[in-house]
């Protein structure tokens, strides 16, 4: 490990140690949830967060499980693919253009991981899913194994559990692609908000929990952080409540701030 490497592991163990009451005291916000874990030893270090056992939608947060499923095909190289936008199923009403895998990830593309999603056989779906300690996929259609509507759904601590087991297996088969993925969301992607150095990824889902009984709201932004980027050490899960994703992304910044500070 270099000598910035550990400066960094060593100030993570100090911030991380027990940053719940700060955390409480600059977030006290109730359509906000989060989880923090230890990535090495997935203890849970500070959460707010209802039945966080219970699955929820996840919206994009399924697709680095859906890539691992698929990186078996194409003798072991993701695909590149043409974005067309609205055409192609994509968020991005003009389009995102030709895509490598990594730059998909980053962008989120729903082009990019429906065209993915149909070329992924459901057993090594399932086995992905079983691998990481994830739900599989309820639904066996593309929408749902990139995340749209309520077709994948997977509780909140196994998926950050999820998360640092894909950090803890870097330099096995996809993962180091789906890694770089996720650091380009976080520096020029759907969760730039967060920056350089942190491994993220954004997602909309469905909202199960209105704030006021009775109204139906946009949907739910999440956010998973793992910090820093080279050596992850605290992974953070954000709900915002009638938000996307990429607006999650600015309170996930601000929370990682603190759990680094602890101010």
């Amino acid at each position: 490990m270099t000598g910035l490497l550990a400066a960094l592991a060593s100030t993570f163990a100090l911030a991380a140690a027990d940053p719940g009451p700060a955390l409480e005291r600059a977030f006290p916000q109730p359509e906000l949830n989060y989880i923090v874990m230890d990535v090495r030893s997935r203890e849970v270090l500070a959460s707010r967060w209802p039945d966080a056992n219970v699955p929820v939608p996840v919206g994009s947060l399924v697709k680095p499980f859906l890539a691992m499923a698929q990186g078996g095909a194409r003798g072991g190289r993701f695909p590149e693919f043409e974005c067309k936008g609205a055409e192609s199923g994509c968020w991005l009403a003009h389009g995102h253009g030709r895509l490598t895998f990594s730059e998909a990830l980053a962008q989120s593309c729903n082009g990019y991981f429906l065209n993915l999603a149909r070329q992924v056989d459901s057993g090594a779906l399932s086995m992905v899913a079983a691998k990481f300690g994830i739900s599989p996929p309820r639904a066996d259609t593309a929408e749902a194994r990139i995340g749209l509507g309520d077709g994948w759904q997977i509780a909140p601590l196994q998926l950050v559990r999820a998360y640092a087991e894909l950090a803890a297996r870097r330099g096995e088969p996809h993962v180091d692609e789906i890694l770089t993925g996720l650091e380009r969301a976080a520096r020029i992607g759907t969760a730039r908000a967060i920056g350089a150095g942190v491994l993220a990824k954004t997602g909309t889902a469905e909202c199960v929990r209105p704030l006021i009984p009775g109204r139906r709201d946009a949907g739910d932004g999440f956010v998973l952080a793992m910090d820093p980027a080279e050596a992850p050490r605290v992974a953070l899960l954000v709900r915002v409540h009638n938000v996307p994703g990429a607006e999650a992304a600015k309170a996930a910044a601000k929370m990682l701030g603190t759990i680094r500070t602890g101010k």
